[in-house]
Parts: C-alpha cells; sequence; structure tokens
C-alpha cells in the first residue's frame, strides 16, 4: 500500500517537471518569435526610411518640421530684403567722444536756474555706456493742455546733426536725458521737431525738474546796457557724465548795425560741445540767449536771443502734440521732423505705400494709422498654400460659412485685388470683379475708378500709372485701363495675359434684386478673400456721407478702404447686385447693377477696336435712367463739363495717438 502511495507521488513529480519543461520551452519559444518579430519590424522600418529618403520622402512630423524650416528661411530672407530695401544706409564709422569740460563751476545766483539745465546724450544701444556725443538743455514750460508728466527740453540744432551723422543700419541711437538733483535720473528722450537754429526733445513721465515758462524771465531787448558790459555774461551748461554745472564768463557781440533785436548775437565765451544747448545768463541769472553753435579754435559761440527763442517755441507748439489735429497734418518748409531711431524701416516703408509720415512723438508712443489700406473687415477666408492661421484674424462674424460651396467656389474665381503704382510708390488699392463684356464676352475687370484717379486732380486720371492684377493663390497680371466714368467713378481694366480658372459674370441682363447681400473685398497683403453680410438699406443716400451721386444705394455691410470697387452680391446665387464705395460711415453705398450696365453697355472695349489703344472716356456717354415714379428709363446726358459732378472723395489716411488728438477714429 504505500509502495503505491510512493510510486504515484513519484510520478506525479515526473508529470510536474515535464509541465514545466514544456512551459519552459513554449516562453522561450515565445521570446524568440517576439524578438524575431521585432528585428523584423526594425529591418522593415529601416529599409522603409531608406525608400523614403531614397525618394525624397518623410514621415507627417518630419514633413512640418521641414515647412516650419522652410518658412523661418523665408522670413529671415523676407526681412533680409525688407532691411535691404527700406533699412538706413549702413554708415560705418568707429566715432569715439570724449566729453570735455569748459571753465568753471558755475556759483549759483539763482536758486531755480540749475533745476532748468539738464544734460542730453547720443548713446549706443548697442553698448549702452558708449557716448557718442553730449550736449546742453534747458526743459520749458509748455502750453497748460500739456500732460504734466511730460517735459520738454529745447538744445541746439547740433545734436540732430549728430545724430544722423552717427545712424547706421542697426538704428539703434537713443538719446539720454539727465536731471539734475540728488537723485541724479538718467530717462530716454525722443527727438521731435527741429528747424535751422534749436530742436526738441520729449521726455515722458518725469516732470520733477523746474521748468521755464515762455513768459517768466524778461526779453535781452529789456535789460539795461551795464548787463552787457564785458565779463558781464555767462555760458552755462551741464556735463552728461559728471552732471556738474559749467559756466564760461564772455562778452557778447552785437551786431554793426547797432540793433540787436531779430538778429543772432556772438559771444567769446570759452565752451565745448557740452554747452551746446545751454543758456547765456547775465551775472544775476536773467536768461539772454541760447547757445546754438561754437567754435572751440577761435573761442567763438553763436548765440540765439532770447525773443527769438520764445517766437520759436511758439511756432514748434502749432505743430507738437496736443495742438494739432493729425488728420491734415502737415509741416512748414522751415520745420522738420526726425525719424525715430528704431523706426526708419517702418517709416520709409509706409511712405513707399503712399502714407504720410508720422507726426513726432506718434509712432514711437504706440500711434496707429488710420484708414489704410492694409484694414481687414468682416469674415476672412484664405487659400491653398497661405502660410499663416486666421483664427487671430477678422471679425467672429461668420459669412464664407454660410454661403453655398458652388457659391463660394465662383466669388472667389472672380473677384481679384488691384493695385495702381506710380513708379515704385503705390498710389492706390482696391477690390475688382471679373465680369463678361457684352461683346463677344471677353472677360474684363471692373472696379472704381478712384484706382486711377490723379492724386493732385480728382476731375482728371493718371495715364502714367501701373496696375497690377492678383488672383489668388498665385495668379499675377499687368492690368491695361480700357473705359472710365468718373461721373459714376467707374472703370473697366482689361489684362495683358490669360488667367486661368476664372469664371466671370455677365451683368448685361436683368437680374432680380434679393434684400439680404454680401459685400466683398480682397486684403491688400496677401489677397485674402473678406466678406461681410448685410441687408439693402430701403433709406435713400441723404445721410452724412460726402458722395453725392444721387444713384447711389445703401446696404447695411460695413467694409474699409480696400472694398472699394468690391462686389455687393446676392446672398443666396451670389449674382452680382452692384459695386461698394467707402465713405468712413457705418453702412456701405453702393452703384446698383442696372446703372453699371446701361452706362458700359453703350460702347465698345478700345481693344476690340481697330487702331485704337488708348483708354476711352466714356462720362459724355448719355445713359438711361430709371424714373422713380414710373419705372421707366429717361435720357440723362452725363457730360464731364456740367456744372453738378458727383464727387467720389476716398477717406484720406491719418495718424492718431489717445494722448495727442481728442477726436478719435470712428
Amino acid at each position: 500500500m504505500g509502495t503505491m502511495k510512493t510510486m504515484r507521488r513519484t510520478a506525479k513529480k515526473h508529470k510536474e517537471k515535464r509541465d514545466q519543461r514544456a512551459r519552459d520551452e513554449k516562453s522561450r519559444l515565445n521570446v524568440e518569435m517576439q524578438a524575431a518579430a521585432r528585428d523584423e519590424r526594425a529591418n522593415r522600418r529601416e529599409n522603409l526610411s531608406k525608400e523614403k529618403l531614397v525618394a525624397g520622402d518623410s514621415s507627417p512630423r518630419t514633413l512640418r518640421i521641414k515647412q516650419m524650416a522652410e518658412l523661418n528661411r523665408m522670413w529671415k530672407k523676407n526681412r533680409k530684403d525688407f532691411c535691404e530695401k527700406y533699412g538706413h544706409p549702413d554708415q560705418k564709422s568707429n566715432r569715439s567722444f570724449v566729453e570735455k569740460p569748459f571753465g568753471s563751476a558755475y556759483v549759483d545766483c539763482d536758486t531755480s536756474l540749475p533745476s532748468n539745465i539738464v544734460s542730453l546724450a547720443l548713446v549706443d544701444g548697442n553698448y549702452e555706456n558708449k557716448i557718442l556725443f553730449a550736449c546742453s538743455g534747458i526743459a520749458m514750460e509748455r502750453l497748460p493742455m500739456t500732460n504734466p508728466e511730460v517735459t520738454i527740453v529745447v538744445t541746439s540744432k547740433r545734436l540732430v546733426e549728430e545724430f544722423k551723422e552717427i545712424r547706421n543700419r542697426d538704428d539703434k541711437v537713443k538719446v539720454e536725458v539727465r536731471f539734475p538733483g540728488k537723485k541724479n535720473i538718467c530717462v530716454d528722450g525722443l527727438l521731435g521737431l527741429y528747424d535751422k537754429y534749436i530742436a526738441f526733445v520729449t521726455c515722458f513721465y518725469y516732470s520733477d525738474p523746474c521748468k521755464i515758462h515762455v513768459d517768466e524771465h524778461q526779453m535781452y531787448r529789456d535789460l539795461k546796457p551795464e548787463y552787457l558790459r564785458p565779463n558781464s555774461v555767462e555760458a552755462v551748461g551741464r556735463a552728461f557724465s559728471s552732471g556738474t554745472l559749467m559756466s564760461a564768463k564772455g562778452q557778447i557781440y552785437l551786431p554793426t548795425s547797432g540793433s540787436h533785436e531779430g538778429h543772432l548775437m556772438y559771444s567769446n565765451c570759452a565752451i565745448t560741445e557740452a554747452g551746446l544747448g545751454g543758456p547765456v545768463v547775465t551775472k544775476t541769472g536773467r536768461f539772454i540767449g541760447l547757445n546754438i553753435d561754437c567754435d572751440t579754435k577761435d573761442n567763438s559761440t553763436l548765440i540765439l536771443p532770447w525773443e527769438l527763442l520764445m517766437e520759436r517755441l511758439v511756432y514748434f507748439e502749432k505743430y507738437s502734440p496736443n495742438s494739432t489735429n493729425y488728420r491734415e497734418y502737415t509741416l512748414p518748409k522751415d520745420l522738420f521732423s526726425v525719424v525715430p531711431p528704431g523706426h526708419w524701416n517702418t517709416v520709409k516703408y509706409l511712405t513707399s505705400m503712399g502714407y504720410p509720415e508720422p507726426p513726432p512723438l506718434v509712432l514711437e508712443t504706440g500711434g496707429k494709422l488710420c484708414d489704410k489700406f492694409e484694414e481687414d473687415f468682416g469674415d476672412l477666408y484664405g487659400y491653398k498654400g497661405l502660410d499663416y492661421n486666421l483664427w487671430c484674424r477678422g471679425t467672429e462674424e461668420l459669412v464664407f460659412s454660410k454661403l453655398r460651396t458652388e457659391v463660394l467656389r465662383k466669388l472667389c474665381r472672380r473677384v481679384v485685388l488691384l493695385t495702381s503704382y506710380n513708379g515704385d510708390m503705390r498710389s492706390f488699392a482696391c477690390t475688382g470683379y471679373i465680369i463678361k463684356w457684352h461683346k463677344k464676352g471677353t472677360p474684363v475687370i471692373l472696379t472704381s475708378a478712384s484706382l486711377i484717379r490723379s492724386l493732385n486732380n480728382e476731375d482728371t486720371i493718371d495715364e502714367k500709372l501701373k496696375i497690377a492684377v492678383f488672383l489668388p493663390p498665385n495668379q499675377h497680371a499687368t492690368g491695361t485701363l480700357e473705359l472710365y466714368h468718373l461721373d459714376y467713378n467707374i472703370a473697366v481694366i482689361s489684362v495683358q495675359k490669360r488667367m486661368h480658372c476664372v469664371q466671370p459674370e455677365n451683368i448685361f441682363h436683368e437680374e432680380k434684386g434679393r434684400k439680404k447681400v454680401v459685400a466683398l473685398g480682397r486684403e491688400v497683403k496677401d489677397g485674402l478673400l473678406m466678406g461681410t453680410i448685410g441687408v439693402v438699406a430701403k433709406l435713400p443716400m441723404d445721410g452724412p456721407s460726402k458722395l453725392n451721386c444721387k444713384d447711389l444705394k445703401l446696404s447695411t455691410c460695413k467694409i474699409k478702404k480696400a472694398g472699394i470697387g468690391g462686389p455687393l452680391v446676392n446672398f443666396i446665387d451670389g449674382s452680382y447686385a452692384g459695386m461698394n464705395f467707402y465713405d468712413g460711415t457705418t453702412k456701405t453705398p453702393y452703384l446698383p447693377r442696372h446703372i453699371i450696365a446701361k452706362v458700359l453697355s453703350a460702347t465698345d472695349l478700345p481693344s476690340q477696336i481697330k487702331g485704337m489703344s488708348q483708354p476711352t472716356n466714356i462720362t459724355n456717354v448719355s445713359v438711361k435712367k430709371r424714373s422713380p415714379v414710373r419705372g421707366k428709363y429717361k435720357r440723362i446726358n452725363r457730360s464731364g463739363t456740367s456744372i453738378v459732378k458727383n464727387r467720389w472723395p476716398v477717406p484720406k489716411p491719418y495718424w492718431y495717438h489717445p494722448l495727442f488728438d481728442v477726436s478719435e477714429p470712428a
């Protein structure tokens, strides 16, 4: 009995060992199979990578990395080309400047004088401790409307001359102003207006120094003769590095005529550049004038008398912030402004685009350019190959997602961007619409005549303008002016080469109007399609608009300048309803379709008439106008020489800053 139990236990142990060996073998085989599978997958991936590498293909992640690297290279190239085209000429100069003291320490006889005189320096932005030039200045009180946290420093024009000479491609030279006092505070200064004698430097957020009011001190003409005897005047200046107030005594040289009113004066006060922009005072501390230039070899100093200085300050004030409407800002011939440091590229680019130069202090303090062509409106619709996201642009209005696909496809192939150039300078930019001409079905572009109007006389066109046509994503062409009607502000443009995949619309047949409409335009920079939805307004064109054409209608669509000449289309089927114009109001005037069709159907394209190559003025062509009472047409002669003409002014671009201009843009 015991032997049987022992045999069974032994058999059970042998069976367990066999089972364990079988499990171990199975596990070993699984491991080997997994290892072989891993090796096979690795070999397959390696072979596939080699094949893709040979074929020029890669994984999606690698493709995205390559695309970003290519975009970065393109942006760097564009930035380099931009700097080459609009950057400041690269003036290589290893300029070294050593501030030289003059005279002796000034003995104060007027407690307000030391706090009036400040020191200024041109500092290299790459090396902040490197001084390139230094002079003095006087803190002046301005009109009561001025922000109390603004200090105006008047100094010699020599500061501007040195700044222009030092300025280079990096454009990092800046102005620093050191105010007197225990704190010895140094702040950034902004160069503004200047003339042939003096210059303005503005400092923000610091108003501690005692400033001289224009009427606080007597004019030099009121001084008694004994004050002008030899050694009775002192030229005062402040060193930038140490803040020391220095003075040099000397004698005033009066003009030979015996009367010095209205003339510059000279003195033999031996000063250096550090004294330029500083005052000339009597022994009692009364101001006589401002040091504007010096000759260190002859020890002579040129002085702008106090009376002339006050006249210049009042004159400057007319063209300074808080006293000027920037919508019509221009400088007289004898007054100039400095392009702000770090903004040379921006200013030159804007002027090449036909925009006005920014007024003093507006650009460097965050001002903006209003009523420019680059302003977007409504919803934006991109195209294949666009290299940035549109989510951060446009408004929250959804337009193109509401249109039917076939309607949107047709509109994308009809709406084009038009730009006119006078040489290298842009003259105008707007939108055009491709239509079929009523004879032969030739595709032409319908747009506003503002594209080709002369900037000097809006009643004429500028035939020297070159017209560029852009149909996204990559079709560029040169346009030729065929017809224009100045009274209705219509122009017809043809292209020199055939444009592919366009779907021109025939506007020369009757079309039922719809109430819900969409105003379209092309964004000026990249040609994005812009759109906004509205309705046709029943109100007549009798609002505050500057457009006086009685045939204009209104829609509630809100566009910008880039939408001028663009189509107003029906929301349902995308058919043409009229041409949009812009007057800066909340509604959009448009010229109805039937008016445009009647004007154009009475003439032919010059390019289709043998022997004609010049653009044709069709302003004198008679058209039929719908009678508002009977619904019929009557003959009206639109003569270019008539007494009453339709005016088509376009809002001009202007600069705005809330600190300097009280009239906010719409």
